[in-house]
C-alpha cells in the first residue's frame, strides 16, 4: 500500500475503531514539525476535548511495512492512542510571558539540518548548533509536554531575542538540573546491578570492574540533566563550561554523543580531534536513532580564553599563534599580526 492510499484509509476508517463518544469528533491531517524531525500527522478531536494526542502517520506506515503489520492492528494500535488523556496543560503559559518566564529552558540542534525550522522560531547560533527555547507545560507517564517559542509567540509575549535568550537560560538549570558523572561511573553502576541481578558475588564484581577500568583508554564525562532528555543544552547553562574546565583541570573536547547528552574529556595530547571525529561520525552511523542525532562534529573548550569552537578551528588558532610567536619581533612586523579575537564566549552566546 502506497503512503497516501493509507493516509486516506486511516483518515475514513479511524473512528470506526474508537467508542461512540468520538462518532463526530474531527479527524485533521496535517505536516508536524519538530527540531530533526518532521511528519504527516493527525488529530481526532471531540468537540469536548481541548486538546489531543498527535498521530505520527509516517512512523505508523513505517511498522506496517518493517514489521509487516495487519492494517488492523495498526488502526487497533492508533485508537489506542488517540484515546489517550492529554495532560493537564494550563494555557496561560503559551501568552503570558510572565507565566511562561518560569518555564522556560534551552534545546541545542544541529543548525543546518533544521534550518527550515529554524527560520521560525527565535534562535542562537553556536557554531553549527543552535539553541531554541521552549516552554515547559508538564510531565507525566507519558513523557514530557512542552512548546517552542516560534516568532509569533515571542511577539505576543512582547519580549526580544536576547531577553527570551537570557531568561531561558537562567531558568533552564531549574526546570532541568544538570547532571555530570564519568563514564566509568556510570557503566558500573549499571554493570554492578545488573551482575548483583544475575547473582554474582560481590567479590567477583569487584575484580570484574577493576579489570574493566584497566582497559578503558579513554576517559569520559557525561554532560547531561537529570531527566536525560534533551541534555546536551546543559554544556550552554551559564557558567558550565567554566565549571566543567575547572572539574577537569584544564582544557577539554567536546563530542556531541546525542540531543540528550555531552561527553567530554580532557584536552591532554592523547587524541587528536580527527580521530575523536572520527569516533563520533562511526557512532551517529550506527547507534544513534536519526531524531537523536545532533552533529557530526567535535568541538573544544579554551578555558583560558574562554572560547567555544569547533577542535579544528582551535587547532587553527594554536597553529597561527606559533607562527606569530616564532616572527621577528619587530614592531612593524607585530603590527601586522591579526588579532585572534574569542568567537563565542561560554557566558554570553547571543549574537
Amino acid at each position: 500500500m502506497e503512503f497516501e492510499k493509507f493516509v486516506e484509509t486511516v483518515k475514513e476508517t479511524i473512528k470506526d475503531y474508537l467508542p461512540d463518544e468520538y462518532k463526530n469528533a474531527s479527524v485533521d491531517v496535517y505536516p508536524h514539525e519538530k527540531l530533526n524531525e518532521s511528519y504527516l500527522g493527525m488529530t481526532v478531536r471531540t468537540e469536548s476535548q481541548v486538546s489531543s494526542p498527535t498521530l505520527n502517520l509516517n512512523m505508523f506506515y513505517e511498522q506496517m511495512q518493517d514489521v509487516q503489520m495487519e492494517m488492523e492492528d495498526i488502526m487497533e494500535r492508533m485508537a489506542e492512542v488517540v484515546q489517550i488523556t492529554p495532560m493537564d496543560i494550563d494555557m496561560g503559559i503559551l501568552t503570558d510571558y510572565e507565566k511562561a518566564k518560569e518555564n522556560l529552558f534551552i534545546r541545542v540542534s544541529d543548525a543546518d539540518r533544521n534550518q527550515e525550522m529554524l527560520s521560525k522560531v527565535p534562535h542562537t547560533r553556536v557554531e553549527n548548533l543552535a539553541i531554541t527555547y521552549h516552554i515547559f507545560a508538564n510531565s507525566g507517564a507519558d513523557g514530557i509536554a512542552s512548546a517552542i517559542v516560534n516568532n509569533e509567540m515571542m511577539k505576543l509575549f512582547g519580549v526580544s531575542k536576547d531577553q527570551l535568550h537570557q531568561d531561558a537560560l537562567e531558568n533552564s538549570p531549574k526546570v532541568f538540573p544538570v547532571k555530570i558523572e564519568s563514564m566509568d561511573k556510570m557503566m558500573e553502576n549499571m554493570m554492578r546491578n545488573d551482575m548483583r541481578a544475575a547473582g554474582i558475588k560481590e567479590e567477583d564484581i569487584d575484580q570484574m570492574l577493576e579489570e574493566m577500568y584497566q582497559n578503558m583508554a579513554v576517559p569520559l564525562t557525561i554532560v547531561t540533566n537529570e531527566q536525560m532528555l534533551d541534555g546536551a543544552a546543559v554544556l550552554f547553562y551559564p557558567g558550565q563550561m567554566d565549571q566543567i574546565g575547572e572539574a577537569l583541570k584544564g582544557d577539554y573536547y567536546i563530542l556531541p554523543s546525542s540531543t540528550h547528552e555531552m561527553l567530554v574529556l580532557p584536552d591532554n595530547g592523547e587524541m587528536t580531534s580527527r580521530e575523536l571525529k572520527h569516533m563520533v561520525m562511526e557512532v551517529n552511523n550506527s547507534e544513534v536513532r536519526p531524531e537523536e542525532k545532533l552533529a557530526d562534529e567535535v568541538y573544544h573548550y579554551d578555558t583560558k580564553d574562554r572560547i567555544f569552537e569547533k577542535a579544528s578551528a582551535f587547532e587553527d588558532r594554536q597553529k597561527a599563534k606559533g607562527k606569530e610567536q616564532t616572527m621577528p619581533d619587530k614592531k612593524d612586523a607585530n603590527m601586522s599580526q591579526p588579532v585572534h579575537k574569542p568567537k563565542h564566549k561560554a557566558n554570553d552566546m547571543s549574537l
